[in-house]
């Protein structure tokens, strides 16, 4: 029986560890690609975040190897936390903060421990219990490793984050509009697209179309949430699951004008990474 395996292949998964040796004595740097399973409407999948982050990691791997440069991807990291309201619909696993930095200062032990010197998080999951908790982790493990760990931020994202830009953790990849990663015929409905909505929609319909239950689409109405609602989508709260109903939130049916380019941007994000590193 045959199975498709061609999504961790690339990774150290795919690897013997013979040609992980190899690959520290060739000081190759580690993309750790981190996400969660969470519900993604009816019309996406629960892995999609993970389905992105990894897929960032293998096109970044393939640019630093065009440019002959040493870069391995990890296992994917997908048991992370959820702490806005998808968390309530079947299929979202969520771990506890202290589960999550427990489990990935582990991963970064091990790494260390291979010999590994530099380790970059992919991370696309944006939750803050997802971010607080691996923003723990590498700041805790490189007090005490030898190998240093990075999360990679957008500069000109980087005061709407909560850093200062001083971190030593940090790695300010060069800005990149969305105008550039994606052609837009129509902005959707919902200028609160944030989930399983327009741009994750066209997101995936680039990078694996075949995941994307178009048909499910059709007749998915804008969440429209304001104010206080997007502080409840947030806390995810089981009595305010009404704002939600379908699982995303923004203009899912918005994606049919919208075109992404994610080679562009991967270039792009590879580019910055090469001559940060």
């Amino acid at each position: 029986m045959i199975h498709h395996f061609e999504i961790l292949i690339d990774t150290m998964m795919g690897m013997t560890y013979e040609e992980v040796e190899m690959a520290v004595k060739e000081n190759a740097v580690v993309l750790l690609p981190t996400g969660v399973v969470e519900a993604h409407g009816p019309h996406l999948p629960l892995g999609t975040d993970i389905f992105a982050s990894l897929n960032q990691a293998l096109e970044i791997k393939k640019c630093f190897d065009a440019a002959g440069r040493k870069c391995v991807v990890a296992p994917p990291f997908y048991f992370g936390g959820t702490q806005a309201m998808t968390r309530q619909f079947a299929g979202t696993f969520t771990s506890s903060k202290e589960t999550i930095v427990s489990a990935v200062k582990d991963i970064l032990k091990s790494l260390d421990r291979f010999g590994f010197q530099k380790t970059v998080f992919l991370n696309a999951h944006g939750d803050n219990l997802q971010r607080e908790a691996m923003l723990q982790a590498i700041v805790e493990s490189n007090e005490v490793l030898h190998m240093k760990s990075y999360w990679p931020e957008y500069e000109d994202d980087i005061p709407y984050q909560g850093f200062t830009g001083e971190e030593d953790y940090l790695l300010k990849i060069a800005p990149f509009s969305l105008e550039e990663a994606f052609d837009i015929a129509r902005w959707p409905e919902d200028e609160f697209d944030i989930h399983a909505s327009a741009f994750e929609t066209a997101l995936m319909m680039d990078i694996c179309p075949q995941m994307v239950r178009e048909d499910k689409i059709k007749g998915l109405k804008p969440t429209m949430l304001v104010g206080e609602q997007r502080w409840r989508w947030n806390e995810g709260n089981a009595e305010d699951i009404s704002l939600v109903p379908k699982a995303y939130v923004g203009d899912p049916a918005g994606y049919q004008y919208i075109k992404a380019h994610m080679d562009k941007v991967y270039q792009a994000y590879a580019n910055s990474l090469m001559e940060i590193l």
